[in-house]
């Protein structure tokens, strides 16, 4: 067996060297086909896999909480975040969480247009992305820290003006202190910048939210609340712990939820309602607006319908100008096949053998196509529309940083290698079969 795949991949070879233009003109065109349809797996990719510093994706649930009040009056429920309170009396408390890193993420207008400087102000940087977070954040992301540390749970608690910066910053502004819109906070650690790619753990500088800034209202303090916090600006981005599913979390969490409900309501003297919708990363990324549960486990199909029809669609246009060229190829070696089967080669052979040469074209193109892809990546990297895929708003201090786990993983070389299957099935088995179909006798008066 190995004997015989040894032969194929010299005879593969051999053919290619015998005819460069058909070989470089496949290739090319192969590798754009490849290349188009890896930029939509490598964004994917970038999205749902463990990637660093999200390395945790894979065990993480994010929520989006509804609120409804019957003093509101017209039924619709309102999209609002997190508490303390609901934090920590609800999801901190359950069996089946590690942790819950609480935020006010950069896209949130109260986190939105501070400027650093340094304390001489000199130095200035506009509109600096700031995460205000706890201190379980630095557990969650796994941010690779160049100098410091994360700032601790007691700074955390007591609210001390510390922060972590990136190393963007620190070059910019220094690395002892900053000043953030006039308040002085001490750079406890400096961070390797994160790329934009990551957007649920991009920032700037990362603040504790429990310093005392008009902005960082954790509990929300809404005006319809009459001061009661039932909801807040933090948003939950929940940890399970190894071996407990979705599933398990919201058999846990529903009791917790009814309590909640039951407190607040009996606090604020009317009805509270609190719709969670919690969501798995990939519905996080794909398909926010929808639960995340096994009634909605066709919504993943669903959502990741649109991309792998585009990825088909990109392979498959190239493919019916290949096919013509193979066609055209096939044609001329009609005499060769011929006497093969004069000498009696069966046309299963031949026709295996066939599409393992176009295989190995494809292969090279396929390969030339990951290069490709990445440099498309990179001509895209400064546009606006680009980065909206992966950032609710553009950030002025954006970073394209490129990782190399976000282009080289099993996942990724399977789906290459399935584009190049299904790109050389397309290509090359119709032309091979009606070429094989052919009569010895006829096959062997072709005119060379």
């Amino acid at each position: 067996m190995l004997s015989k795949f040894i032969l194929f991949l010299r005879h593969a070879f051999a053919l290619i060297r015998a005819d460069k233009l058909f070989s470089a003109i496949y290739i090319a065109g192969t590798a754009v086909a490849i290349a188009s349809a890896m930029v939509v797996a490598i964004v994917l990719n970038i999205m749902l896999a463990d990637i660093e510093p999200e390395v945790n994706r894979s065990r993480t649930l994010y929520g989006l909480n509804r609120f409804y009040k019957d003093s509101w009056g017209d039924g619709r429920q309102r999209i609002q975040h997190c508490s303390v309170e609901a934090i920590d009396s609800c999801f901190r408390q359950m069996k089946c969480v590690e942790l819950v890193a609480a935020v006010i993420p950069p896209h949130e207008p109260v986190a939105q247009g501070f400027d650093a400087t340094d304390e001489e102000k000199k130095h200035t940087m506009r509109e600096v992305a700031i995460m205000a977070g706890n201190s379980d954040m630095f557990r969650l992301y796994e941010y690779q820290f160049l100098s410091g540390r994360p700032f601790s749970e007691k700074e955390f608690q007591d609210g001390e003006y510390v922060c972590v910066i990136t190393e963007r910053v620190a070059r910019n502004i220094g690395s002892e202190s900053i000043l953030l819109n006039g308040y002085k906070y001490r750079v406890v650690g400096i961070i390797k910048t994160v790329s934009f790619l990551m957007s649920d753990a991009v920032a700037d500088v990362y603040v504790p939210y429990t310093v005392d800034v008009p902005e960082y209202v954790p509990d929300g303090k809404f005006e319809e609340s009459r001061d009661i916090s039932y909801a807040g600006n933090l948003y939950a981005r929940i940890l399970l712990k190894e071996g407990y599913s979705y599933r398990d979390f919201m058999e846990e969490f529903e009791p917790k939820r009814l309590h909640y409900e039951a407190v607040m309501s009996s606090k604020l003297g009317e009805p509270v309602h609190w719709t969670p919708l919690m969501h798995s990363h990939l519905f996080h990324k794909i398909n926010t607006y929808h639960p995340d549960n096994k009634e909605n486990a066709g919504l993943v199909c669903v959502s990741l319908l649109p991309p792998i029809l585009l990825m088909l669609l990109f392979l498959l246009l190239p493919a019916l100008n290949l096919s013509g060229l193979v066609s055209n190829r096939m044609e001329a070696r009609r005499p060769e096949m011929g006497i093969r089967k004069a000498f009696g080669a069966k046309r299963s052979t031949l026709l295996r053998e066939v599409l393992f040469e176009n295989l190995v074209l494809t292969l090279c193109g396929g390969l030339a196509g990951w290069v490709l892809s990445w440099l498309i990546f990179s001509i895209l990297r400064h546009n606006t529309i680009f980065q909206m895929l992966f950032l609710d708003i553009p950030m002025q201090s954006a970073e394209f940083g490129m990782n190399i786990k976000m282009f080289v993983t099993p996942t990724l070389f399977l789906v290459v290698f399935l584009c190049c299957a299904v790109l050389n099935l397309m290509v090359a088995l119709i032309p091979a079969w009606r070429s094989l179909k052919n009569p010895i006798v006829e096959s062997l008066n072709q005119e060379r």
